[in-house]
């Protein structure tokens, strides 16, 4: 874990904007600053945070990121911020959300030049992470980077958000529910590292924001500041922590997928939180379908396993991940389909068995529930929003484990039975 957070301010408040110069001279910032915009953002803040930094005395370069459209966090995007750096800059400052802070996160990392964020919607988890996901190669990647100096969200900016943007927030939060739940059991089965008190403060934060969500739709400034702030607790948790394992599962892994796919046909269509909405009540579902079984059933179950041969297994990777296939074989290799490691986590699964079950009894809400909470706040539940079938989501959950080395419910089904697993969760 990390303990060496040196995030030295966040500021969620009403007219926060204007608290940034005296947050850049705490700091030790005084002359030049390089904004990083798209046009979206720049309209949104930061045209009014440049002219209030031009008030205060302060050399305001500008990065603009505009493209026809959507922003992508890809090589081109790195390489037009890096290019605009001068070796005056003191700092970087990312103006918007999710694409534009992972893209000036991981330049801060290559250039060793800090910034901060200034964010214009609460619209996902990653502003106070110190990992970047980028699509390189149209392959969706996790980069270590670094955090930001300061995170400051004016309330007045992030509640006029597009509400979609707002809804993007809030199923990005209510992905924790099968996070914290994934990182449960792969500490159970794997023995990997695992932080009771990051996973009791990530849960709290997702509850918290939970219970003003019914206030979300009226664009309620409380409301609003409540789920920024768990957005940003999320993120924390994640510094904290060293990776993203308590905030991201197979909700994501899944959501990667999707993007991918959207990334091959020409271009990313649903924003990431509405995909990690969908993805967890899929996720849940399949959390529900799995611990339904008891310890003698989920035995049968793993005795009647088909083995998937090392050429059928690079079959389908090709078959479904096209020209990204070697891209998924550098990040996993063969490590699921060696039957020998199999074999000692299906001890772990049957020795654990009944404690897990109960855990997730305990932590685990049902399916119906996600579909109430994004009803609630009108963000999308069901896989028909993102043009998908119903057909084709045993294909999706069978290769959406592949995007990632990261043990999940979904490699759980894997070691037990995956397609008998898949197919009464889709049933249900």
């Amino acid at each position: 874990m990390n303990d060496d957070m040196m995030i030295n301010e966040v500021k969620i408040c009403n007219n926060a904007l204007y608290d940034i110069p005296t947050i850049l001279n705490k700091i030790g910032i005084s002359s030049c600053v390089m904004l990083v915009c798209d046009k979206n953002t720049y309209k949104a803040a930061g045209s009014l945070l440049r002219d209030i930094l031009i008030d205060k005395n302060f050399d305001v370069l500008l990065c603009m990121l505009n493209r026809e459209g959507n922003l992508i966090p890809d090589e081109r995007a790195v390489g037009e911020v890096l290019t605009s750096l001068e070796n005056k800059v003191e700092i970087m400052i990312a103006v918007g959300s999710g694409t534009i802070n992972d893209v000036v996160k991981f330049v801060s990392s290559k250039t060793k030049i800090p910034y901060g964020i200034v964010a214009t919607a609460p619209s996902m988890d990653g502003y106070a992470s110190s990992v970047s996901p980028l699509i390189v190669n149209g392959f969706k990647r996790t980069y270590t980077a670094t955090y930001p100096v300061f995170i400051v969200g004016d309330t007045n900016i992030l509640k006029d958000a597009p509400y979609d943007m707002i809804t993007s927030g809030f199923g990005d939060i209510i992905g924790k529910f099968t996070s914290l739940s994934d990182w449960y059991i792969g500490s159970v089965i794997t023995e990997e590292e695992y932080s009771k008190e990051i996973a009791e403060d990530t849960r709290k934060s997702l509850n918290e924001c939970i219970e003003v969500s019914k206030n979300l739709k009226s664009k309620d400034e409380k409301a609003i500041k409540k789920l920024m702030g768990a957005l940003i607790l999320s993120g924390l948790s994640m510094l904290k922590f060293g990776n993203s394992r308590p905030a991201s599962g197979a909700e994501h892994h899944l959501s990667h997928f999707i993007e991918m796919k959207e990334l091959l046909s020409g271009g990313i269509e649903h924003s990431h939180g509405a995909k990690v909405g969908i993805m967890t009540r899929i996720s849940v579902s399949l959390f529900n379908a799995v611990f339904s079984l008891n310890e003698d059933e989920v035995k049968k179950l793993m005795e009647e396993r088909k083995h998937e041969t090392k050429e059928e297994f690079e079959f389908r990777i090709r078959k479904n991940f096209g020209p990204m296939a070697d891209e998924v074989f550098k990040d996993i290799d063969h490590y699921y389909i060696d039957e020998e490691l199999r074999r000692v986590r299906q001890k772990r699964i049957l020795k654990n068995w009944d404690t897990m079950k109960k855990w997730v009894s305990e932590n685990v809400p049902s399916s119906d529930y996600i579909d109430e909470l994004l009803n609630d706040v009108e963000a999308p539940s069901d896989i028909s929003y993102l043009g998908l079938q119903k057909s084709e989501l045993k294909n999706i959950l069978m290769n959406a484990k592949e995007m990632r080395k990261r043990y999940t419910i979904l490699r759980l089904a894997e070691d037990i039975n995956l397609d008998r697993i898949l197919d009464l969760a889709i049933k249900n």
